[in-house]
């Protein structure tokens, strides 16, 4: 029998990243969700992150939502665009712009109630993948896969020679 091919990193990533992609998006349809362009989720799940107790370390002040430079910043586009993004968003009522506490003129972008909605049956949906690959796995595999995960995303995140950056070499 033929030895397989060994497949690249960026396939293996694809595959789990694509099934769940798709079981989103099928579960969010069938809710009445509107279809979002992946800029859309990726902003969305941006906001949604602050909800869920961002802190000092992310960036953020720990409010929820976000002012628009820190969602340009994060997102690495320019402004008008995501501008025209969160412009999309609120009027699928999804998010929302409201004053800053500390500033009367800066707004701050956060998840409407049908934004929390979303966020809520994206984190279903993810809960319910991560369950049944673990019962695939094994529990100490998928607790190895998200531990290594973890530490790739910290790697690939953090600027060049910062210490986050990991020390272990192979």
């Amino acid at each position: 029998m033929p030895k397989q091919a060994r497949r690249d990193l960026r396939s293996l990533l694809h595959v789990p990243q694509a099934t769940l992609q798709v079981e989103l998006e099928a579960r969010l349809a069938r809710l009445g969700f509107p279809s979002l362009r992946p800029a859309h989720t990726q902003l969305l799940a941006m906001i949604a992150t602050t909800s869920a107790g961002a802190d000092a370390r992310d960036g953020r002040d720990g409010r929820d939502g976000m002012r628009l430079p820190e969602l340009v910043a994060a997102l690495g586009l320019p402004k008008q665009t995501v501008g025209d993004l969160v412009d999309d968003l609120e009027n699928e009522r999804l998010v929302e712009r409201v004053p800053d506490p500390d500033h009367g003129v800066i707004k701050r972008v956060q998840l409407g109630s049908k934004g929390r909605q979303w966020a809520a049956e994206v984190k279903k949906v993810t809960q319910s993948a991560e369950l049944r690959w673990a019962s695939r796995l094994g529990r100490s595999k998928m607790r190895s896969l998200r531990a290594l995960l973890e530490e790739l995303a910290a790697t690939v995140e953090a600027p060049p020679g910062s210490s986050q950056r990991s020390s272990r070499r192979r």
